[in-house]
């Protein structure tokens, strides 16, 4: 039957070098993306190493690579079976099956120039105003056409952030002007600059250890906010350096901290900057 595998320890680059692998063994069968929870898989058809359909609710064709390849940080798990698909009924198929390998390269230039990401965070709860049920950003991808706080906003080619998806370019606007919003109050990376500040002079192993740890905490590589949640956890590292330095030091980080995390929480979060 061919290559069958489940990695179940997703990082950064996974997405890409998988598709890279079944592109070259010119697998044909179905690719699974699991982001864990309640959110549906994203579903990738392959046909002898060729994108033949893919699906993920309201995205479809191309659209699913584009979401795998910048919420890669919110997979949980890739499964592949090989299977025959011309005994599947995929009402998703593309007319003509199209090279994996081509695709996925011009995907990861948008990726990389998209206006909206540093907002994009699949995997955090959002809130819809007087809306009492939370789910994940990317059920609302995978539901968009349903969700009228998104659909009902009218994207400015001039004013308005595009992306590659027309659908993160609505959840980009529908966030800044407070249609919808991330459960949790989200921290600037912008306002670390303060804590960092109070644990000068640092040295280069303890830089690259906070700037390490602060990247494996935030939602991908090109975020500018992280959770609040997350941030607790950044925001006790910083204090544990501040408290070695000197017991001055640590009780100036954790005023640093506290009056941080009021501004957050006081702020009107139905807004992200």
């Amino acid at each position: 039957m061919g290559i069958s595998f489940n990695i179940s320890s997703v990082r950064e680059g996974t997405v890409f070098n998988v598709m890279q692998f079944l592109s070259l063994e010119r697998v044909t069968g179905i690719l699974k993306f699991s982001f864990g929870g309640n959110i549906p898989e994203a579903i990738v058809y392959l046909d002898n190493g060729n994108l033949l359909a893919a699906e993920f609710g309201a995205i479809l064709g191309g659209g699913v690579l584009d979401l795998l390849l910048c919420q890669e940080y919110a997979v949980k798990e890739i499964t592949f079976t090989p299977e025959r698909l011309s005994n599947l009924n995929i009402e998703t198929k593309l007319d003509t099956a199209t090279k994996l390998d081509s695709i996925i390269l011009n995907i990861s230039k948008d990726v990389d120039m998209c206006k909206c990401r540093h907002l994009i965070y699949g995997g955090l709860a959002t809130k819809i105003p007087n809306d009492d049920i939370n789910k994940p950003l990317l059920s609302k991808m995978y539901d968009f056409n349903n969700c009228s706080a998104l659909t009902s906003l009218k994207i400015n080619q001039e004013s308005d952030k595009l992306a590659p998806l027309t659908q993160c370019s609505a959840i980009h606007k529908a966030l800044v002007t407070g249609q919808i919003a991330y459960e949790q109050p989200l921290v600037p990376i912008k306002s670390f600059k303060v804590l960092l500040d109070i644990l000068q002079p640092l040295t280069e192993k303890e830089f690259n250890s906070l700037r390490g740890y602060m990247k494996s905490l935030l939602p991908h590589p090109k975020a500018t906010n992280m959770s609040l949640e997350r941030f607790y956890a950044f925001a006790s590292a910083i204090e544990s350096l501040a408290q070695r330095k000197s017991p001055e030091i640590g009780s100036k980080a954790r005023q640093a901290i506290h009056e941080l995390v009021n501004i957050v929480k006081n702020k009107d979060v139905a807004k992200v900057k």
